[in-house]
């Protein structure tokens, strides 16, 4: 009888994955339905030949494939043809691997579309009003193996060879392998040769970096977080926005520069696209504390989260065990003058002009001392070792206003909200979605690839906020067909 029970049991929870694994097919379709009458998304085509598989058929199919975490188009063309599921969101279209490689390829770009259209529906919806985004960066490792490389001198070296005088064996034994195979290659002619050097000269001197990946050029080296890697790897880093409300992913770009200094702008213009309205705060690390992410938010009347590395390492509780390190001198803002430790007051000493910051504006340079007090003070030696200890910040107007509302107990506590939200998503994409793994090259492929990652992961994430809601999904689909007709 207990044996009995369990099957049971083990049985009615197949029907419930089976009914969630429909119902989730269901939504995707006539998310996609309603995203191509939200935006009038068309497809012209000539009469001449065969005719096309029905575009929306198409993306259908791919967008499901993703949300089931399947971005192989062989697995994807085999499901096509014996997943009853896949069969029937894509009205029963077997194309063939290729096919489907050519789609994502052309087509990509539709789904930020389904990405906009998801997030519009949930704001429409009530489930977020988008007031609060957590900006974070992550490393994606290219799809380029490290041995596929070259570097600036072998093709230097190369170059010299085929223009001025020819390498001897020595120095072409010296070569990395990947420039004694070019050298060796009988394919192509010595003209060929020089022209596809000069261009990958152009490349890396264009990059400023000295070594460039055969497989993918756009990639650039960057020191990744894996355990154990001692050295940079080729990448691109991919910047996200996340409402701290939701967890919906607002915005995700992928760029070629390995720091998030000044990376704000393009992703916020991304998101204010994607969302049609605009938040009222912006979380960061202090990496983004720069001034031309700081202005631009300023302009667009966007509060600023972003703390100074010292209120960094105090809201992480990671403050230096020195009793004298800055972290311990408090700056009053009033008096315009920084308390030492032993609550003697640094008055202003100097003010100078700071270097100009990439992308415009300069900050001041403003030197803090008190030499009577440090002359007296019992710490003499310890806390400086010359003369008198000097506190030096670089402020502006804008960084001013950033660090007194991450001074604030409301800014603390907004603040908090980001790591609840941007650490996740990092993990999902290497581990769930394998993206170091899938086979695609170049800046812009990568960035649609991100593209429908990211709808396929607000797909879901908008189904458990349905589900957590109490709401019948065959209801929610009235209201979300109403939103693409207005």
């Amino acid at each position: 009888m207990v044996l009995n029970c369990n099957i049971l049991r083990d049985f009615s929870r197949e029907i419930d994955e089976m009914e969630e694994e429909f119902q989730i097919m269901y939504f995707a379709s006539e998310i996609v339905d309603e995203t191509f009458k939200f935006f009038k998304i068309e497809r012209k085509t000539s009469n001449v030949g065969k005719p096309p598989f029905n575009l929306k058929d198409m993306i259908k199919l791919i967008f499901y494939g993703y949300i089931n975490k399947i971005t192989s188009t062989v697995e994807l063309a085999y499901n096509a043809k014996y997943n009853y599921l896949y069969n029937l969101i894509s009205h029963s279209i077997e194309p063939s691997d290729r096919t489907i490689r050519d789609y994502c390829k052309y087509f990509q770009p539709i789904y930020q579309l389904i990405m906009s259209f998801i997030l519009i529906v949930a704001n429409r919806m009530g489930f977020t009003d988008y007031e609060h985004i957590a900006i974070d960066g992550t490393i994606k490792k290219a799809y380029n193996s490290p041995f596929n490389i070259i570097k600036e001198k072998d093709i230097s070296l190369l170059i010299r060879h085929y223009m001025v005088q020819e390498l001897t064996k020595d120095e072409i034994k010296n070569l990395r392998k990947t420039a004694r195979k070019f050298l060796n290659d009988k394919s192509k002619s010595d003209e060929e040769k020089v022209d596809i050097l000069f261009h990958w000269w152009r490349l890396l001197d264009w990059s400023g970096q000295i070594s460039l990946a055969l497989n993918d050029y756009d990639a650039r080296l960057m020191k990744t977080k894996d355990n154990g890697q001692k050295y940079p790897k080729f990448s691109l880093n991919i910047q996200l926005g996340t409402d701290t409300k939701s967890k919906l992913i607002c915005g995700v770009n992928a760029v070629q520069n390995p720091t998030d200094h000044y990376q704000i702008p393009a992703l916020m213009n991304q998101i204010l696209t994607n969302l049609n309205s605009k938040p009222s705060k912006i979380s960061a690390d202090t990496i983004y504390l720069t001034l031309a992410n700081l202005y631009y938010l300023d302009n667009l009347g966007i509060s600023a989260l972003i703390p100074t590395s010292q209120q960094n390492r105090e809201n992480s509780g990671n403050q230096p065990e020195n009793p004298f390190a800055i972290d311990y001198f408090d700056f009053d803002e009033y008096k315009n003058v920084v308390i030492c430790p032993e609550k003697h007051e640094l008055t202003l000493d100097g003010k100078y002009d700071a270097p100009p910051e990439k992308g415009g504006g300069n900050k001041l340079k403003l030197v803090y001392s008190n030499y009577s007090a440090c002359r007296d003070c019992k710490f003499n030696g310890i806390c400086f070792t010359k003369n008198h200890r000097t506190i030096t910040r670089y402020v502006h107007e804008v960084t001013y206003k950033t660090e007194r509302l991450m001074a604030s107990e409301e800014g603390k506590k907004e603040y908090k909200l980001r790591s609840k939200t941007v650490e996740a998503h990092n993990g999902t994409f290497k581990r769930v979605y394998h993206y170091d793994d899938i086979p695609i090259t170049g800046l812009q492929r990568v960035q649609n690839l991100m593209f429908t990652i990211v709808a396929s992961y607000n797909l879901i994430r908008l189904f458990n906020i349905i589900k957590e809601n109490k709401i019948d999904l065959f209801s929610a689909i009235s209201p979300i067909r109403f939103i693409a007709l207005t």
